[in-house]
């Protein structure tokens, strides 16, 4: 749980004594969280019918998750020696579950949210016996269409590398909007970096007066949301000519960041920032939606392109009959009063501002 309050008066007394202001997220950690976390990365078993679903994604008391089976049956042997031949883990409530559900399959599920992409598997060898051992498991093609995921839906030519190229990293990143908690990642940061890297970049954001310079949002009254990019990826590589101010969504876009996430609550706040400063408005193609939505609405965002007559409203406010303000949907189409929400119950808030909509999942089924 992040704890956020105004520090007006301890910056003055910083100043006071001469020191600069820094950056910086006081954590609290709720034991029966790091319980179900340190559970989840072992695995759970659990029944299918008790999977929880968020628009379409595996989840599991908030937090995003896969499925898989560990049982590999006569083929475990093989599975060890080459995973493409085993049994797909799965990242959504695709097909594959639901007729798994409807013949009464009663495997062994085991859910997680260890992205290393390596899971244990076991089995009846029929010529050495019971087998455990580990795979590299592949990720289920039809959950890739379920969520139409990086435009998987869109062309059979396009199937083959998205395929290919899933990693668990980038998959959880690009949801991480959705989920109240994300996966642990063992990664020393603080390590990567030069001893006097937080100075450094905090004199180069400033020197950018705090904005974004990939969508130019302005991040002064949120300065830790805004990021010193290394632009050769080399961490000790401090020279100016390789730094770029970004924002915390423009920098998780950049290549080789697939463990960088994003918030809900840091998300809208830049969201919000940008419409504030009129960055949002008058977009002039598709090209520029893509590029400043939440990534987590990208699946639906190709596939209702190919039929929208127009250019939607992103992170517009959708007002009731007392002016109030009921829902920022990240996708509408005011002048049809039409949003794509995410859940049955913000449908319901749709309607009763007097709007129409779908939710994500029935948009990416269609």
């Amino acid at each position: 749980m992040k704890i956020r309050t105004d520090f007006g008066l301890l910056w003055q007394s910083v100043k006071q004594m001469g020191a600069e202001e820094r950056d910086f997220i006081f954590d609290m950690e709720n034991p029966q969280d790091l319980e179900i976390d340190d559970q989840l990365e072992r695995g759970i078993e659990i029944n299918l019918e008790d999977l929880e679903t968020t628009g379409g994604l595996l989840s599991y008391k908030g937090r995003q998750i896969l499925l898989y089976i560990p049982d590999q049956g006569r083929r475990v042997s093989d599975v060890i020696d080459n995973p493409e031949v085993g049994r797909k883990f799965h990242v959504a409530d695709c097909r594959t579950l639901n007729d798994m559900r409807g013949k009464g399959r009663f495997e062994r599920y085991v859910i997680t949210n260890e992205l290393s992409g390596v899971f244990k598997v076991s089995g009846q060898d029929p010529y050495s016996g019971y087998v455990e051992g580990e795979a590299a498991l592949k990720v289920c093609k039809n959950c890739l269409s379920h969520l139409n995921y990086q435009g998987y839906q869109s062309s059979p030519a396009t199937r083959g590398p998205i395929y290919k190229g899933f990693t668990l990293d980038a998959f959880f990143k690009t949801y991480s909007t959705k989920f109240r908690y994300l996966p642990k990642r063992g990664t020393n940061r603080k390590g990567a970096y030069s001893e006097d890297w937080a100075e450094i970049s905090r004199s180069f954001r400033a020197s950018k007066n705090w904005t974004c310079e990939e969508c130019l949002v302005n991040l002064g009254s949120a300065k830790n949301l805004l990021h010193s990019h290394h632009e050769d990826g080399n961490k000790h590589n401090n020279v100016t000519s390789n730094l770029r101010a970004l924002c915390i969504d423009c920098h998780r876009k950049q290549a080789m960041h697939d463990s960088m996430t994003v918030s809900r609550a840091d998300m809208d706040t830049i969201m919000r920032l940008r419409r504030e400063q009129g960055l949002l408005a008058a977009l002039a193609g598709w090209d520029e939606v893509f590029e400043l939505i939440d990534t987590a609405y990208d699946g639906v965002t190709r596939k209702i392109m190919l039929t929208a007559r127009a250019l939607p409203e992103v992170f517009g406010d959708i007002q009731n009959g007392k002016g109030e303000v009921v829902i920022t949907p990240q996708l509408s189409w005011p002048g049809q009063k039409y949003a794509i929400v995410d859940n049955e119950a913000e449908l319901e808030i749709l309607a009763a501002a007097g709007w129409r909509g779908d939710t994500v999942a029935t948009v990416l089924q269609q």
